[in-house]
């Protein structure tokens, strides 16, 4: 999720101004086809277990593949990540670049990364990201968090898909042009 001045948390990480809604997940339905694997920072992994095991198809329909998809945890200061009663999440530390690569040219379909604002940062300024979606909020924080602060070099995308919520939140979907 970000502002319409493009930032993914308020200051001091806060995100009580982006609005939530049950909305959020229909549009979101084709990616849980194409997802084996989703790629958590440590604070939103910390958010996230905190949740996701304690959800069923009933209570959400995302707690299928939040809960049985595998999940890596990019850390230096976590363990271990546990996950409820389901499978724990395994644990990547140091350069994320070579880490990511190596994730990437591993078997299975493709990765997510949900929220993790940093770790889409830097994966981005490692030209590691294929796919953008950003869910834009209709607030505008003034200050707050960038996802790409750090980056130093242009990253052309393409639009491909554009959702329109009545609650005036926009999905963009854009991939990365590397033409």
């Amino acid at each position: 999720m970000i502002s319409a001045d493009g930032l993914f948390a308020g200051p001091g990480g806060d995100l009580s101004a982006f609005r939530m809604d049950s909305g959020l997940f229909s549009p979101m339905v084709g990616l849980f086809d194409r997802v084996d694997t989703i790629l958590l920072g440590r604070q939103t992994y910390q958010f996230f277990s905190a949740y996701w095991p304690n959800q069923t198809r009933g209570t959400d329909p995302a707690a299928d593949l939040m809960n049985q998809a595998a999940k890596v945890v990019y850390t230096n200061t976590l363990e271990k990540a546990p996950w409820g009663d389901y499978k724990e999440a395994t644990i990547i530390k140091g350069d994320i670049a070579e880490s990511i690569k190596k994730l990437k040219d591993g078997p299975g379909k493709d990765i997510v990364v949900f929220g993790s604002g940093q770790l889409v940062g830097a994966l981005a300024g490692a030209d590691l990201v294929d796919e953008y979606r950003f869910i834009l909020n209709p607030v505008i924080l003034g200050k707050g968090q960038s996802m790409f602060e750090q980056l130093t070099a242009k990253r052309p995308l393409k639009l491909v898909g554009v959702t329109t919520l009545n609650t005036g939140i926009i999905f963009l979907d854009y991939e990365r042009d590397r033409s």
